[in-house]
């Protein structure tokens, strides 16, 4: 199980006259276990519309200042320096007047732009990647089964070389990075969202009051809600799925972002996520420059495309040549998941003339039974980069994402009053 964020609220309150600038509470960060680089902190807090904080520490004596964003009633920061195992850094942070809290968005931001039928978030003048919110139509000569929004792609490295590939022609229905379920049992018929030239089921991007568009000094990204819907006559929503994209901003050398879906049922009617070797989770149809001569992937289990498929894993890595250089991409299982660590279906090297394929699949090795009333997390964190990526690099990201540092909030001053 991962380590939560644990946050402790201590009602010492200071009550005084109104100020421009206030702390209101103290941080500390505590590292634990594990060596800390450029750690991404998000902690619960209660957050006073239209204000804004900043977040400051001290080092030999002289006060440094980390960029912090407050959202959905949380704090996200960005630790600028490493924070060794064992060790702790304790910050102030401090409530700014209404106005400081609109500043304008400096350049190196996160960034979104509404364009090709979507959202591409970036990061600062590099793009991350390009959700699709439309429906999308096949090539042309392809089956009108096709068309289908809700996916990413591209997906691109920090200096902008593509890592995803969509309608290939061995299969017209991959889509970059996306998520539907193969075989599930709902009002008593089987129901494939995923082979969609069985016309049986398909994802569609809707209009909700839940969705969201986000830009920050910290992060940035969308939150769209996709209807998983089973088609006929009417078409009836099955699941209702709210996939949450959050780009995190600098400092290093990677793009990092996080792919958090949320799951519940639309109606009264449960839905069953039938046992099937491909599905659901996490899937990637690699770059269309990809084959088993100039790409590889290693998982956390030290698996290849030799024998990584049906395998279970924390993490995996692609990467390998790429449109002016080489990159890849490494993706990150929460250990909170349904059934992980995760089933792996990945393509074997000789198949599909070395094609990258890859996919964690949740449902590979049991079923997930859904329920009405309830709600079910996916999440995982993708960290893109340029040339290579080690195993041990990545295992040391997976143990920050999965076992974060121990946050403890002490209050100190109540909020100005907002009338």
């Amino acid at each position: 199980m991962a380590k939560p964020y644990y946050v402790l609220c201590c009602l010492g309150l200071i009550m005084g006259k109104p100020v421009l600038a206030q702390t209101v509470a103290r941080i500390t960060v505590k590292s634990g276990a594990y060596d800390r680089h450029n750690a991404i902190i998000r902690i619960p807090f209660d957050i006073e519309p239209g204000i804004g904080y900043k977040l400051v520490s001290k080092e030999n004596g002289k006060k440094v200042e980390e960029h912090v964003q407050a959202g959905d009633d949380m704090l996200t920061w960005r630790m600028h320096k490493d924070l060794p195992a064992g060790e702790e850094r304790s910050f102030e942070l401090i409530r700014l007047t209404k106005g400081n809290g609109g500043m304008k968005l400096p350049p190196n931001g996160v960034k979104y732009e509404e364009k090709d039928g979507g959202y591409t978030i970036k990061r600062g003048g590099d793009s991350a990647l390009h959700y699709r919110a439309v429906i999308m139509e096949p090539p042309a000569g392809a089956d009108t089964a096709f068309r289908r929004g809700g996916f990413i792609h591209p997906a691109w490295t920090p200096s902008g070389k593509v890592l995803t590939n969509i309608h290939p022609k061995d299969h017209y229905h991959h889509l970059g990075i996306w998520n539907p379920w193969t075989d599930t049992e709902f009002e008593g018929k089987t129901v494939d969202f995923w082979n969609l030239k069985k016309r049986s089921g398909t994802v569609r991007p809707v209009a909700s009051p839940r969705n969201r568009l986000t830009s920050g000094i910290v992060y940035g990204g969308f939150r769209q809600v996709q209807d998983h819907v089973v088609i006929g006559h009417p078409d009836r929503t099955a699941i209702t799925e709210e996939l949450e994209v959050l780009v995190y901003g600098q400092p290093d050398e990677y793009m990092t972002w996080d792919y958090n879906s949320t799951l519940q049922c639309a109606s009264a009617a449960p839905i069953t996520l039938n046992e099937y070797r491909y599905g659901g989770g996490f899937a990637m149809r690699g770059a269309a420059i990809w084959n088993n001569e100039n790409s590889k992937l290693i998982s956390s289990e030290g698996k290849t495309r030799k024998d990584a498929d049906g395998s279970l894993a924390r993490w995996f890595i692609i990467q390998g040549a790429l449109e002016g250089g080489s990159g890849g991409l490494l993706v990150l299982s929460d250990p909170n998941n349904f059934n992980a660590p995760q089933p792996l279906r990945i393509w074997p090297e000789k198949d599909q003339e070395g094609q990258v394929f890859v996919n964690f699949s949740p449902t590979k090795n049991k079923p997930w039974p859904l329920v009405p009333g309830e709600t079910y997390a996916q999440r995982y964190r993708v960290v893109t980069f340029d040339g290579e990526m080690t195993p041990a690099k990545a295992e040391a990201l997976w143990k920050d994402y999965a076992y974060p540092a121990e946050v403890t909030v002490e209050m100190v001053s109540r909020p100005v009053s907002r009338r």
